[in-house]
């Protein structure tokens, strides 16, 4: 029976994303809608849910759809974008043309970690994009030529096996302060040697946004690192 459940929610998950693009969104809603019945807090359903009520021009069901991810996930840049702009004063619509990475989001492909800024940057931004380099079982983490911070955590050490083996990662920033940053990492590519191997299983994964990676990192200055990194 578990198993049934399982695979129901995952045919149902592909339907509600085949809907959206193909911008059915009453039956979208509803799709999202039976998914919740079982995963009351989904935010990946929560989200596709919050587009289709704007869609429908339900915008009150729209904003407690991205409220509630927020109130989960606070810093979800999805909700964070559609909420604000369904609250300003132009009530800014969705686009019609939905970028299909902003209804799914594979949990086994993606994780948010939190670490300590160890060099000084002023324009750090949520939705900026920063360049992972791995070095034996380290990720370094770099906006432009500025090493934000050298990571030895076990995820990091996973990040880097699975970098050496020929799989990719982006890297985005999803929050930030004046000492600590929180980013997405994100598998883009899988190598053919790892075609088996999930980046990040769950077991992994527990209270992960909470995780500081640089507990045990040591910072290296550009100069220490093995080549320049490219703009």
């Amino acid at each position: 029976m578990e198993l049934k459940t399982k695979i129901d929610l995952t045919l149902l998950k592909k339907s509600a994303i085949k809907e959206a693009s193909k911008q059915n969104w009453e039956r979208a809603k509803q799709i999202n809608l039976a998914i919740l019945n079982q995963l009351k807090n989904n935010i990946e359903t929560l989200n596709r849910l919050g587009i289709a009520y704007t869609k429908l021009d339900q915008k009150q069901n729209a904003i407690k759809c991205f409220e509630k991810v927020i109130y989960i996930s606070p810093n979800n840049i999805i909700a964070q974008k559609n909420l604000a702009a369904l609250k300003s004063p132009s009530n800014k619509k969705i686009s019609n043309v939905i970028d299909k990475k902003l209804l799914v989001n594979d949990s086994s492909k993606s994780i948010n970690i939190k670490f300590e800024l160890k060099s000084s940057i002023k324009s750090l931004n949520p939705g900026d994009e920063l360049l992972i380099k791995s070095n034996n079982e380290t990720i370094s983490i770099f906006k432009n030529k500025t090493l934000l911070n050298e990571l030895n955590n076990n995820i990091a050490k996973r990040i880097a096996k699975l970098m050496k083996m020929g799989n990719k990662y982006s890297c985005t920033v999803i929050g930030t302060n004046e000492k600590k940053v929180n980013v997405n990492i994100k598998e883009t590519h899988k190598s053919d040697k790892n075609i088996q191997i999930i980046s990040f299983p769950d077991y992994i994964k527990p209270n992960s946004e909470n995780i500081s990676l640089n507990q045990k990192s040591t910072y290296l200055s550009q100069s220490e690192t093995e080549e320049p990194i490219e703009k």
